[in-house]
């Protein structure tokens, strides 16, 4: 189950802020007799996105009913990663953060990893850690799970769960232990079956965690060409930012989700500076 904590502020993205902390005040007790005129009600649905924030494409509005179907009908969608001046002067890693924003520019979901400082010390880039990621309406849409696998030891498969609230697996992506070039498979929790193929670029094997900064992945099912994912640098922000292409335009907004749990864990494996 996920764990019931509030995420941390994001001070990073004006767009996006996290909802405070529930009251810990204790709930009112009653001792006198209560009648009861009507049943308790479900938990309430999420709150909708602003109107001009949920006009996606096209002709075609969307009012999200949980936090990941704002990602329905974008043609990719772009992490840019946050970074701290106190990694810069010091060398200690912490926690990361990025935000995932639209072909536009607009900020959709803001990105903040938890995990411990001696995880991130002795383990680099293989340590464990959530990643939870906010909506616009302040609510949690996504939670990444990563377990501690460090990328020189090759007999350790990477992997990664990709969570929704209130604490169902919505899928996975494992790796696969190929030599020839980096592959992941995406799998769904629901129907267990393999839903897309990650495939690197050829000649880099299981072994292999030195990719260049510039490099491009592609994701298929059947043959077909479902998406992309490059790792670039963008000279407009002086940075290098993880961007996701859907060619297939069909992939629906679980299966976008999915694929962007991957590019965390390709970010993670691959282009971070430690193991």
């Amino acid at each position: 189950m996920l764990q019931n904590n509030a995420v941390r502020t994001l001070q990073y993205d004006s767009e996006i802020r996290v909802a405070q902390q529930p009251s810990l005040s204790e709930p009112r007790v009653y001792d006198s007799h209560i009648s009861i005129t009507s049943q308790p009600r479900p938990e309430a649905p999420r709150i909708p996105l602003p109107v001009p924030i949920a006009t996606v494409t096209g002709s075609r509005t969307l009012i999200p009913l949980s936090g990941y179907d704002c990602l329905a009908d974008l043609p990719s969608v772009h992490i840019e990663q946050t970074f701290e001046l106190n990694d810069a002067l010091t060398g200690v890693s912490s926690e990361n953060r990025y935000v995932v924003r639209s072909p536009l520019g607009d900020a959709i979901f803001a990105a903040n990893e938890s995990s411990t400082e001696k995880n991130r010390l002795l383990w680099g880039a293989g340590r464990p850690f959530q990643m939870h990621l906010l909506d616009k309406t302040h609510q949690e849409a996504l939670v990444f799970r990563k377990k501690l696998a460090m990328g020189s030891m090759c007999c350790q498969a990477k992997s990664l769960e990709i969570w929704i609230p209130p604490g169902n697996l919505l899928g996975k992506v494992v790796q696969s232990p190929t030599f020839m070039q980096p592959e992941f498979f995406i799998e769904d929790e629901s129907t267990g079956q393999l839903t897309f193929c990650v495939e690197g670029p050829v000649g880099l094997g299981f072994c292999c965690f030195s990719l260049p900064k510039d490099c491009y992945f592609k994701i298929h099912s059947g043959g077909n060409m479902r998406a992309s994912i490059d790792h670039k640098w963008l000279a407009s922000k002086s940075q290098y930012t993880t961007n996701i292409y859907f060619s297939d335009a069909k992939l629906t907004a679980k299966e976008r989700a999915l694929i962007l749990g991957s590019a965390f864990l390709l970010e993670y494996l691959f282009f971070q500076t430690r193991f």
